[in-house]
């Protein structure tokens, strides 16, 4: 029998960290070289996908139980179970039916949420580089089976379980499993079996990040297998993040319920002293404080916020939480890397400029650059023309690049033994290795200009010309590499003076000028196509574009002006300038920079905390290991699919195709989702104080109720729960303004307030008011409980249209353009005509049918009512126009 298939739970549950690497291969029927695909898939359908379920869905059961977990809604369930002890079996059918209507509304808009949280999950997938079929490939790390080889480096997320074959340098950080704080520096020499996890430095553990070196390694279990899969099926579920505005809706639904608690206590012993019915009266007050209390609007931001994040999710933007949604549309600067995310990253070897004219040299520097390469060759049969290359930009431009000017690209990297490496770290802007080839022992260095001037012999003449060289084609929007080497009289001086190298780079101190220098390496990153248009959208939607980059001052600035960002006055400040300002002096120029060059992670970090002391809302892109420390601290950490996994995680929205126009579309759709927020607030709320006017001024004037519990109850859940669904499918008539949104803790601004207060009082009070001068006129009592229901019933169906722009005239817009809320106002509109015309209904509502001018003059009442609307919203913008606020 195959040693691949008699692999099963018992065999890989072995202490791989006591084993060498070649006992670990021979335990797992692997090899150095990884295993088939054929082998692969065997091991697949045993062990099964690498993946864990941190959002673990709700069940359609749980969520049709959490229909029931509101208090009002029991409230109103016991009103049913009284009716039906009464024997009042038509009230009892009617409120049953509004909780039946309520609980499938709700259901929906709760399934819909989860579908959306899944379909989320399903975006962001961790990559792996693994050996399979004796080549490298790129693969989904769900796929991932026991016995896979594959290559950790610096920033990646290690994606399973597993033994260290081989390492060079690498660090991980394990807090996330051990509580360790420092990175953990991992070998491949084996370590007693009795060792506890945090002391297994042969082994990698799944979900824990790798912040230095590079390693291959062996992987030994998967997706629950794992370490991190143990403690997850411990700890159960995950709980749901309530976002902050769902908070603050909650507490004031709170505040709200126990302010209109005391009203509605208060109208019920007012009908008793007055003389109501006990039951009467108590059915009344149920359908007043059901009605008025917004308790579905938490539920309804959920749905708002899940349709956001969906409709941006098709837009290649995957929003990991649903606070990036509410802070996105709040976004007032952006501080954005300049490669992959403006320009294209797909980096070209424009021209290479060796050091002195001999072909050795420019051998020497094909050699030297490409050792310090870290790319993979998909497809390494086809013609080298033809590869498929994956790694960093530049360095898979810089073999292309290679290949394409007949460089034995195969030859120089398979015939070269690398014993270690300096991984390039943004610190110290350059990478360095020790290489063995044809019987000679070697350094390599490839880095910025700069660094690699400081520690190579040449005159203080062909330095001073190297710089100014490299500062020019900078200047030209170039990517520009040095390349320098060194020999070494044996391996042990060559480890010592790495050594020596990686010691001064990370202090900061000058290393002794012992390389020979090779040349200089020119790229060219075209920018992407529409990025200058996105950034002058952004501009004019209030939100300002800042380059934070840690390339060199001229590339920087070149691409700034090519976009159209910097003119030459005061934009451009570098890492050097940052140590020698202030923080007064930054602070008082940073209104005009338009970009930082030169960067560090530190300096990255502290311009975050710049702007927002400076009152920003900041948006921070970022692709790296180094962009960490700022995504985690901006109020949108944004991250690019093609970056880390550190990156990712510290993000709060991923940008799957790394363009700069889908984060100018998450900024978009973000206030989109606010808009749509503060239209279903004023909606659901302008009506709230209805039923207290008008039950609360009949029994204080002493006239017939106006409206029954039934009536109530039948406007609250048949009529008005259709248009605030539908409001949260509006696509932005608004666009994304000119001004940032801000809506959080304080829900309210001052144009809500105003719409849903002074318009909201005023239309209730003026429907009561038609209501007592009927009556006094001497119109039937029927009829005009009837006229007062349906207008009721029907003008808050036509404030929805009104309410689709809080800022535009509703002349200005095509009212009918959202299709959700034609079709739901068209359902309130049908289910009042039912009540009001067909006989049935009439005798369980107590309506009469009205005669076609009555039934006008409810279509005046409701179009009065938007009128109201219109002219607040007119006066909210006359009043900005002005610079004031109402």
């Amino acid at each position: 029998m195959n040693r691949a298939e008699a692999l099963s739970e018992k065999s890989i549950q072995q202490p791989f960290w006591a084993m060498s690497a070649k006992e670990a291969l021979a335990a797992l029927a692997s090899r150095d070289t990884g295993l088939s695909e054929g082998e692969a898939r065997k091991r697949r359908k045993t062990f099964g996908e690498n993946t864990l379920s941190f959002h673990r869905r709700l069940g359609r059961l749980a969520i049709v139980l959490n229909q029931f977990k509101s208090p009002l809604i029991l409230v109103l369930v016991l009103a049913g179970i009284i009716t039906m002890i009464l024997r009042q079996w038509t009230e009892a059918a009617v409120i049953f039916s509004a909780v039946l209507a309520n609980s499938a509304l709700g259901f929906w808009q709760e399934n819909k949420a989860e579908t959306v949280l899944d379909l989320l999950a399903s975006y962001v997938r961790t990559r792996a580089r693994v050996r399979r079929g004796d080549g490298e490939c790129e693969i989904d790390a769900a796929l991932l089976v026991p016995g896979d080889v594959i290559r950790i480096r610096q920033g990646d997320r290690v994606p399973a379980d597993a033994r260290i074959i081989f390492a060079n340098g690498l660090e991980v950080d394990e807090a996330v499993l051990t509580g360790e704080s420092s990175p953990v520096a991992k070998s491949s020499s084996p370590v007693a079996a009795s060792a506890l996890l945090a002391e297994r430095a042969s082994i990698v553990f799944g979900g824990t990040l790798a912040v230095g070196g590079f390693a291959d390694t062996l992987v030994t279990a998967t997706g629950g297998r794992t370490e991190f899969g143990k403690i997850a099926a411990l700890a159960g579920a995950s709980r749901r993040e309530a976002t902050p505005l769902q908070s603050a809706m909650a507490r004031f639904a709170a505040a709200v319920g126990l302010v209109l608690g005391v009203l509605v206590a208060t109208l019920f012993a007012l009908g008793l002293w007055v003389g109501y019915d006990v039951f009467e009266m108590f059915l009344i007050a149920v359908a007043v404080a059901v009605s008025a209390v917004p308790e579905g609007l938490p539920v309804a931001l959920t749905v708002i916020l899940a349709v956001g994040v969906e409709r941006l999710a098709r837009r290649k933007g995957v929003v990991r939480k649903l606070l990036a949604a509410e802070t996105l549309g709040s976004a007032s600067v952006i501080l954005t890397d300049k490669t992959g995310t403006l320009t294209t990253a797909q980096m070209e070897l424009a021209e290479v400029l060796p050091h002195g004219s001999s072909q050795e040299n420019l051998g020497a520097l094909w050699r030297d650059a490409l050792l310090n390469t870290d790319v993979a060759v998909e497809n390494p049969g086809d013609p080298p023309g033809s590869w498929r290359l994956f790694g960093r930009p530049l360095e898979t431009a810089l073999v292309r690049g290679a290949v394409g000017r007949g460089v034995n690209v195969v030859d120089m990297l398979r015939h070269t033994d690398i014993p270690a490496r300096l991984p390039f770290s943004a610190e110290y802007k350059a990478a360095a290795c020790l290489f063995r080839r044809d019987g000679r022992v070697g350094l390599a260095v490839l880095g910025a200009p700069e660094v690699l001037s400081a520690i190579s012999r040449m005159s203080d003449e062909k330095r001073a010309a190297m710089l100014a060289e490299a500062e020019k084609r900078a200047a030209a929007g170039e990517r520009v590499l040095a390349v320098a080497g060194h020999s070494a009289e044996s391996a042990a001086k060559g480890e010592a003076m790495l050594a020596t190298l990686g010691e001064a780079w990370k202090n900061a101190k000058t290393p002794p000028q012992e390389f020979e220098f090779h040349g200089l390496l020119m790229f060219r990153d075209p920018l992407r196509p529409g990025a200058g248009a996105a950034i002058r959208r952004m501009e004019a939607a209030g939100v300002k574009t800042i380059i934070v980059s840690g390339d060199h001052r001229a590339t920087s600035e070149a691409v700034a002006r090519e976009l159209g960002m910097a003119d030459g006055r005061g934009a451009v400040l570098t890492g050097e300038d940052l140590v020698h300002l202030s923080g007064e002096e930054l602070s008082a120029r940073a209104g005009e920079v338009r970009v930082y060059a030169r960067v560090t992670p530190e300096q990255k970090l502290a311009l975050v905390k710049l702007y927002r002391e400076r009152g920003e809302v900041v948006a921070v892109t970022g692709d790296g290991v180094n962009d960490a420390p700022a995504l985690a601290a901006a109020d949108i950490g944004v991250a690019v699919g093609s970056g880390t996994d550190v990156a990712k995680s510290a993000a709060d929205l991923v940008l799957l195709d790394d363009n700069f126009e889908t984060l100018v579309a998450a900024v978009e759709e973000g206030r989109r989702i606010l808009d749509n927020i503060r239209k279903v607030i004023i909606y659901l709320l302008s009506s709230s104080l209805d039923e207290l006017f008008l039950i609360g001024g009949a029994l204080l004037t002493g006239v017939a109720l106006p409206l029954n519990a039934l009536q109530i109850i039948f406007v609250n859940f048949f009529s008005d729960s259709f248009p605030a669904v539908a409001l949260a499918f509006e696509d932005g008539i608004d666009g994304p303004g000119s001004r940032p949104r801000r809506l959080g803790r304080n829900i309210f601004d001052r144009t809500m307030r105003f719409l849903i207060l002074v318009i909201g009082v005023l239309t209730s009070a003026l429907l009561f008011a038609l209501y007592y001068w009927l009556l006094r006129r001497g119109f039937g009592p029927e009829l005009v409980r009837s006229f007062i229901f349906a207008s009721f019933a029907t003008y808050s169906l036509l404030l929805a249209f009104s309410v689709r722009s809080l800022e535009k005239s509703i002349f200005s817009y095509n009212p009918l353009s959202n299709p959700y809320l034609v079709v739901g106002t068209g359902i309130g509109f049908l289910l009042t005509a039912l009540v009001i015309y067909v006989p049935l209904l009439q005798a369980i509502f107590n309506t009469v049918a009205l005669p076609p001018l009555w039934l006008a003059s409810v279509i005046g009442v409701g179009l009065a009512n938007v009128a109201a609307v219109e002219f607040g919203k007119w006066l909210v913008r006359s009043r900005a126009a002005a610079g004031q606020e109402p």
